[in-house]
């Protein structure tokens, strides 16, 4: 086969690469042997910025079941996607640390959209999930600094944290010539729950009440806030910090209004939101989930109260930026928005009154439980008109039919 050619061809296909918009150009930056494979790194120079893509691969004398996973064909076999491998996957476990003397099995996980998650099970019980990113990045990943640390401190509210490893590769724009970033993390897996969004949807299109589900989230997302401001770095909104994020805002903005004719309309109206909210006080900073919605949490069965997952931020703001201290407020505006998507996709007579009694209760349960942060109204609502400008780019971008969505919250929030 040939391998820069084929490799490149395979991650173009995939729902994860993250270049659909251009003509990719790859190479292979590094390589190296792990157990029973061999990692490349795979850079993809094309589009705005460079991305680094990780893929793992293996040999395999006869094609595997899941024929998505053939790279090629090479002497001795096929050169499959070693995600596949249950051998390699195991290992990545073990080299965490993780006992897997009792792992039975592993499976790949369907439908992701921007990494690969393997379920390892323990006498055919699930038991262990391990998420590989396949986009990589200089520094530790988000999510496993903050499910690590939520995890230590013993929050009720996120899963489990069993381990993660980290790599180093070449790269000329740093100073020291090298860049480390993480590879990959496991945590428990929990059977049986369903994503929010999903019991969300259920609800609304069944015209069933919510509202006590939003409160046990609302009561969650504040546990989640106490207990990382009380691990993790946190600091007073200084003004370099509300410059910051008038910049973030408004480069936000700009992008929306060169794309979504209905935005550029707004514009004046949002900005004068914007300003109202720069010169209120805010909160001291912290780190947050970042990029929160329905589809973050999971509802675990039995009434076992929800779990808030993939903490790695919003997949358009850069690394950097999602791993600093910021607004706990813009995680509550996050999940206000969510509310809005569900009624407005579920429908229903009813459903703008779901919605509002689903937000409402949210809140209210978020400022009575402990770990919360004082809610500024001005301040939340210019989040929650942040997050829907946020959204009008998205959905105009990969979802056209939807951009009714986000242009109603932009309304409601400037009314």
């Amino acid at each position: 086969m040939r391998l820069t050619e084929d490799l490149g061809a395979w991650v173009a296909r995939q729902r994860w690469y993250a270049g659909k918009s251009h003509e990719p150009q790859f190479r292979i930056l590094d390589a190296r042997p792990v157990v029973g494979a061999t990692r490349y790194l795979l850079m993809d120079d094309a589009g705005s910025r460079p991305t680094l893509y990780q893929v793992p691969l293996a040999l395999a004398a006869s094609p595997p079941a899941m024929t998505d996973a053939v790279i090629g064909e090479a002497e001795g076999g096929y050169v499959i996607d070693a995600a596949r491998d249950p051998a390699f996957a195991t290992g990545m476990l073990a080299e965490m640390g993780v006992d897997v003397r009792r792992v039975t099995g592993a499976r790949v996980l369907a439908g992701e959209q921007s990494n690969t998650s393997i379920v390892f099970e323990e006498d055919r019980h699930p038991t262990i999930i391990l998420k590989l990113f396949r986009a990589l990045h200089h520094g530790e990943n988000p999510d496993v600094t903050v499910q690590r640390a939520l995890s230590g401190a013993g929050s009720p509210f996120v899963p489990r944290f069993l381990g993660s490893i980290d790599a180093e590769w070449p790269d000329v724009g740093q100073e020291s010539g090298v860049s480390r970033g993480t590879l990959c993390f496991a945590q428990e897996f929990l059977p049986g729950v369903r994503d929010g969004w999903a019991v969300a949807l259920d609800a609304v299109r069944e015209g069933r009440d919510f509202t006590s589900a939003a409160r046990d989230l609302g009561a969650a997302v504040a546990g989640v806030h106490g207990a990382l401001a009380a691990t993790l770095e946190t600091v007073d909104a200084g003004a370099g910090d509300v410059s910051a994020t008038a910049t973030a805002w408004r480069r936000r903005l700009t992008i929306a209004a060169s794309e979504v004719p209905a935005v550029a309309y707004r514009s004046d109206a949002i900005d004068a939101i914007y300003r109202a909210a720069l010169e209120r006080p805010w909160p001291r900073l912290q780190r947050i989930h970042g990029d929160l919605h329905l589809g973050q949490v999971l509802a675990v069965p039995d009434d076992g109260g929800w779990r808030i997952v993939d903490f790695e931020g919003e997949p358009l703001r850069p690394m950097t930026e999602r791993a600093i201290p910021d607004l706990p407020p813009r995680d509550v505006a996050g999940m206000l928005r969510s509310f809005d998507y569900a009624s407005a996709v579920g429908g229903g007579p009813d459903a703008a009154e779901w919605a509002t009694a689903c937000r409402d209760s949210f809140v209210d349960a978020y400022v009575r439980s402990p770990g919360s942060v004082a809610l500024d109204p001005v301040l939340l609502n210019a989040l929650v008109l942040d997050k829907a400008v946020y959204e009008s780019i998205y959905e105009a971008r990969n979802r056209p039919d939807w951009l009714p969505v986000p242009l109603a919250g932009i309304d409601a929030a400037l009314r």
